[in-house]
């Protein structure tokens, strides 16, 4: 989606409001669907509008930044939850991407233990910071990494602050234990295209030379 808006030039969030602006089709029934579980109606395109536009305005989306940070914007829908992230990454001149901080904002009903769903969300950022530089290889048919000295997992270095905001919303609640994960690497990946003019399509980034600091 982000190139398509960067083909269109147009601003990537309001290029992704357009989209679920438009009349869709009627979503068929998702599978399993007990209330409140994962089955359900399926994507609410006023729910993802709201999750984007509330994003944008705790992040500063649009707004001048530190010198040589840039944002970048993705959304996912998982499990019925409807989830807007962006990300504030820097990328020096040896490609280490550092990145600054995360704005998350999630749709996913009335919430019983805010700490928990914040911290669940917290790790999921975490764990996809990870995901940007881990790969494991098979040598002679055994894996190459065989401990965390060479299959290095995020420290706290390289966590970033998480603003976690959730809207209040009458929907079933649903998942917020995966549903975060998933816009975490695109949107930072995003970030590093606005920073380099680099795309990414391909993980861990270590492939394209880049690193995370």
């Amino acid at each position: 989606m982000n190139e398509l808006s960067t083909a269109a030039k147009r601003d990537h969030a309001e290029f992704l409001i357009d989209v679920f602006s438009q009349k869709q089709a009627a979503a068929a029934p998702a599978a399993g669907g007990a209330p409140g579980g994962f089955g359900g109606p399926g994507l609410n395109p006023e729910r993802a509008i709201a999750c984007i536009k509330t994003a944008v305005e705790r992040s500063g989306w649009g707004k001048p930044l530190p010198a040589g940070h840039h944002h970048g914007l993705a959304f996912h829908f998982s499990h019925q939850g409807h989830i807007a992230e962006i990300a504030e990454v820097s990328v020096d001149a040896k490609k280490k991407v550092t990145v600054h901080k995360m704005t998350v904002v999630a749709d996913i009903g009335p919430i019983v233990n805010l700490s928990g769903a914040e911290n669940q969300v917290q790790g999921c950022i975490v764990d996809a910071i990870g995901t940007l530089g881990l790969e494991v290889n098979i040598e002679n048919g055994r894996i190459k990494e065989q401990n965390f000295d060479t299959y290095r997992l995020p420290r706290m270095p390289v966590s970033p602050p998480v603003d976690v905001h959730f809207l209040e919303t009458n929907y079933p609640p649903t998942g917020v234990g995966e549903p975060a994960f998933p816009p975490a690497c695109p949107a930072i990946c995003n970030a590093i295209y606005a920073a380099t003019g680099t795309r990414i399509r391909t993980l861990p980034i270590t492939r394209e030379g880049f690193s995370i600091a």
